[in-house]
């Protein structure tokens, strides 16, 4: 990990844990951040790599969003005092980008801003390092993008502008794309404001109801706001959608 040196810009952490696992045989009755692999569940894993960066002061606040079982969260986080539960009742009707904006509305609005996919496998380690860098970084806005790992249609594709950032993301109409986004990002400033404002504009919209957070990220970014992309060490996570994912996630923390 990066040398613990204060950071400037310590970050408003925020998981999106209120979806439900559909497609996952437990999914009725366990939110996928408290899915284990090797004995240890990804909230576990996250909060070890949050608790890593704010050893260097790059973490201000942690807040988790609940929806799906929501019990089972705030029973975990009562033994986690850092963790600030934001509910969605909505969870059920209204995709991730409504999550993510319940959060932004109780932090301040120049930010910094963490968000992390609760469904995402990665090594403590490596959020670590992405969180630090986050915090230390004179960009305002952060896109961590697997380089690497070979692309299908379920992957939430990433396409690069001519100044090497975000261009454009989403899982179809990406013809040109350089990686795959890992469910991690940071924005404040300027790029923080343009994407909460999309977010805003997706309220009361029956049509916006299935939008994803990406969304607007993607939009924001076409609207000027620059997005650096963090690359990912290539297969060194996993986004847990399915007991298929699951078990890959399961088989990497196995080994050496």
């Amino acid at each position: 990990m990066s040398s613990p040196q204060p950071t400037g810009f310590p970050l408003h952490v925020v998981v999106l844990a209120a979806g439900r696992g559909s497609r996952l045989a437990d999914g009725e009755t366990r939110p996928k951040w408290l899915l284990e692999t090797a004995g240890r569940t990804l909230a576990e894993r996250h909060l070890e790599g949050i608790a890593l960066a704010a050893r260097s002061g790059a973490v201000a606040s942690v807040r988790v969003v609940t929806g799906h079982v929501a019990a089972a969260i705030e029973s975990f986080a009562a033994g986690h005092e850092e963790v600030e539960l934001v509910p969605n009742p909505e969870y059920a009707e209204l995709n991730n980008w409504w999550s993510l904006l319940r959060a932004l509305r109780e932090l301040p609005p120049e930010g910094p801003v963490a968000v992390i996919n609760a469904d995402l496998l990665v090594a403590p380690c490596h959020l670590a390092d992405f969180l630090f860098d986050a915090a230390s970084a004179s960009a305002e806005a952060l896109i961590c993008v697997d380089l690497e790992r070979e692309l299908s249609d379920e992957s939430m594709k990433v396409e690069r502008g001519p100044d090497g950032g975000l261009a454009r993301i989403g899982k179809v109409g990406i013809d040109e794309a350089v990686g795959e986004y890992v469910g991690i990002l940071m924005a404040r400033g300027a790029p923080l404001a343009a994407m909460r404002a999309h977010l805003e504009c997706f309220v009361g919209r029956p049509e916006c109801a299935d939008e994803w957070y990406e969304g607007a990220v993607g939009r924001s970014a076409a609207d000027g706001a620059s997005w650096r992309i963090w690359p990912m060490p290539s297969g060194e996570w996993v986004e847990i959608d399915d007991d298929d994912d699951l078990a890959r996630a399961r088989t990497l923390v196995s080994l050496p």
